[in-house]
């Protein structure tokens, strides 16, 4: 070695200089829970756009759109999900089938509620219950009820507004939507 390297060598000594104990390549990933949060939040965020798109404006084009490019944007992320990777592959491929532009964002809207529901159970580490019918009571003279196709993903539980009356929620069914 030469004079100038043992020079720089005992000089990072005394300075204290050490080599990191990880490489600048490795990426530190986060909390896998917390980051399918985000993924479920921005999800929502997305499918209430598109169904404000769908319902309010018609723009059934704008709708499928927004949906591709959300689940197209996703996807990469979820490489820890590859089981959500495929109901985004399913789907966006279904879409892609599709000559009805309508049907294709309704394809699409229901990905989006498959890939949230998904990551929600994986999240809670368990299984989802099989779900139960409960025989629908009608009364006789009563006319039907008809719901927009789409329907708008739920936020998350806030306070009640003590100075609104409370009022009953009820529990939306999505219709689906037929194409002309």
């Amino acid at each position: 070695m030469t004079t100038r390297s043992l020079a720089a060598l005992a000089l990072a000594a005394v300075l204290g200089w050490s080599v990191p104990a990880r490489s600048a390549d490795e990426p530190k990933l986060p909390n896998v829970k917390v980051f399918d949060k985000l993924v479920i939040d921005t999800l929502r965020t997305v499918h209430n756009k598109g169904a404000d798109l769908y319902n309010e404006g018609k723009d059934f084009t704008g709708a499928y759109r927004i949906y591709q490019g959300a689940l197209m944007t996703v996807r990469p992320l979820l490489a820890h999900r590859p089981d959500t990777q495929k109901i985004i592959d399913t789907g966006l491929d279904d879409a892609e089938k599709e000559a009805d532009v309508s049907r294709k964002a309704f394809l699409l809207h229901n990905t989006i509620e498959g890939v949230r529901k998904n990551l929600k159970v994986a999240i809670s580490d368990t299984k989802p219950a099989p779900p139960t019918k409960k025989p629908e009571e009608k009364a006789p003279d009563e006319p039907k009820k008809t719901d927009s196709p789409m329907k708008k993903a739920e936020e998350p539980a806030k306070k009640p507004d003590e100075s609104k009356p409370a009022t009953r929620p009820t529990a939306p069914t999505p219709k689906e939507v037929k194409p002309k």
